[in-house]
This record gives structure tokens, C-alpha cells and sequence, in this order.
């Protein structure tokens, strides 16, 4: 059975809203997911407000839940890219987190697989206490991977252990060709890193970060097709990462418990 872990992006400073770092921890409790999945727009603020994470480490514990997920980390040049590790390795390390969320804000090429290959080993020896953190590339038409096939290459490319892709159901299903179910199917496990699962409906190229943000649906409310995606996983007995991601505005305006077991119901209903 899949384990579950709520992102706190939907509900993040990046929106304008409050840190509220233990009413994220309780609501994720209280509707009995696995885990949160921080975003760093939330921990920066954390930090800046004089919160130690170590706090937060604690109270994750307490509660019985775990770091899935950090979003997390960008690979562009090498100072960008060098700053960036520096601080997603400290996040890592004190949360104990179990994923690293990776996008590309350039395009591929040998110095991208070179930092990639180097981000792959500092976050397997230098991450989580606990045997690493593994870094999960995430696709989408807004940044320099497009899907699964491309995350596949560049992940052989780099040629180190501890790297597999994302399938966020949003990119997946709204790629400019459709969903890359051949792909998908001929991906081997050991580079299937997690799910970031919501639901919605196809979008314009020029809406894309509007919609991207802010009109995604619960699972079940969408025209995606996460039957046949839960079913695809259930084949190969996937018994990983599943992290709720639910970017909606109209999501924002419920309290964070409602919408937490709101969301797990609905994941749980297709996925187990």
C-alpha cells in the first residue's frame, strides 16, 4: 500500500499566507497521512521568523510522521545550483527527508548532468541520517525536462544511484502530447522515485502558470486518467511515495484539516 504525504506548497508563504508550521503538522495528522512534504518558501519563513527546524523535526516526530518530500531543489548554473545544494542538504539532513524534489531551470546538457551526478552523491552521503535522500526529478513544459523519456536519459546519463523521476500527475497528463503511458510503463522501478498526485483538466500553453498554481482538483474531480494510473501502479506493486499536491485557489480557502482529509479520502479511494 502506497504512504501519503500532504505538501504544504498549496498553503505556503508563496501565497501570502502564515507559516503556521504546527497547525500544518496537526491537520496532517489528524488525517492520517504519513508525512508532509515541506516546500521551501515555507522553511525559508520558518527560519526567518526564528523558528529552528529542529522544532519542527521534533514535532513531526511526536506526531508520528515523517519528511516525504522537500520542493525543493533547482539545477541551473553552477552558482546557482552550488547555493541551492548547500541549503536543500541542511534542510534534508535535519528533517530526515526521505525525497528531494529536482526541477532544471536550464536545458540539458553535459554541465547539467555533471551537477546532477554531483547533487546525487552529496544528497545519498550527506542528506537524510537514514540512508540518504534520493533526488526525484520532476517534468513539466515549464522547465528543462518535458517527460518521462527525457528524466530517463538524463538520469542514465548521470550514471549515479540515488536519482528517479516524479510522476506529477499535472505535468503528466497535460504534456503537449498527452500522457507518455509507453514511458511510464517501460520505466524501471528503481527510477520510479514517487507520485505528486492531483487532478484537473486540460489547459491553454498560455495559461500554464496560472493553471499550473492554482486550478488544480482533488483526485476525482478532474478529467485525468488516475484510474488507469492507480492501476498501472498497482501492477507493478507500488508500495512507495504519494505525495497530495493540490495547487487550487479555491483549495486555499478551506481550513487546512477539511482539505488534508478531504484530499487523503479521494487519493485513497484510487490508489489504496
Amino acid at each position: 500500500m502506497p504512504r501519503y504525504g500532504q505538501a504544504t506548497l498549496n498553503f505556503s508563504p508563496l501565497h501570502g499566507l502564515p507559516t503556521q508550521w504546527e497547525a500544518h503538522l496537526d491537520a496532517a495528522a489528524a488525517a492520517g497521512f504519513d508525512a508532509i512534504a515541506p516546500d521551501i518558501f515555507w522553511l525559508r519563513a520558518l527560519e526567518a521568523e526564528g523558528v529552528d527546524l529542529a522544532r519542527v523535526a521534533d514535532g513531526l516526530r511526536d506526531r508520528g510522521l515523517g519528511c516525504m518530500e522537500i520542493s525543493g531543489l533547482a539545477i541551473g548554473d553552477d552558482e546557482r545550483t552550488a547555493a541551492e545544494l548547500a541549503e536543500n542538504l541542511r534542510y534534508a539532513r535535519v528533517l530526515s527527508a526521505e525525497l528531494m524534489n529536482t526541477r532544471l531551470v536550464v536545458p540539458v546538457d553535459d554541465q547539467v548532468v555533471r551537477r546532477l551526478a554531483e547533487c546525487a552523491v552529496a544528497f545519498r552521503t550527506r542528506g537524510a541520517p537514514e540512508g540518504g535522500t534520493t533526488i526525484a526529478l520532476e517534468f513539466s513544459s515549464g522547465s528543462g525536462l518535458r517527460g518521462v523519456a527525457e528524466s530517463r536519459a538524463l538520469i542514465e546519463a548521470a550514471g549515479e544511484a540515488g536519482v528517479g523521476v516524479t510522476i506529477d500527475t499535472w505535468h503528466f497528463f497535460n504534456h503537449a502530447n498527452g500522457p507518455d503511458w509507453a514511458a511510464l510503463e517501460a520505466l524501471p522501478d528503481v527510477w520510479l522515485a514517487n507520485l505528486q498526485l492531483s487532478d484537473g483538466v486540460q489547459h491553454s500553453d498560455g495559461d500554464f502558470w496560472d493553471a499550473t498554481m492554482n486550478h488544480r482538483r482533488l483526485p476525482g474531480e478532474g478529467e485525468f486518467d488516475l484510474p488507469r494510473l492507480a492501476g498501472h501502479l498497482a501492477k507493478r506493486g507500488f508500495d512507495g511515495a504519494i505525495v497530495l499536491e493540490v495547487l487550487s485557489a479555491a483549495q486555499r480557502e478551506r481550513p487546512l484539516v477539511e482539505h488534508a482529509r478531504d484530499a487523503l479520502q479521494r487519493a485513497r479511494r484510487l490508489f489504496g
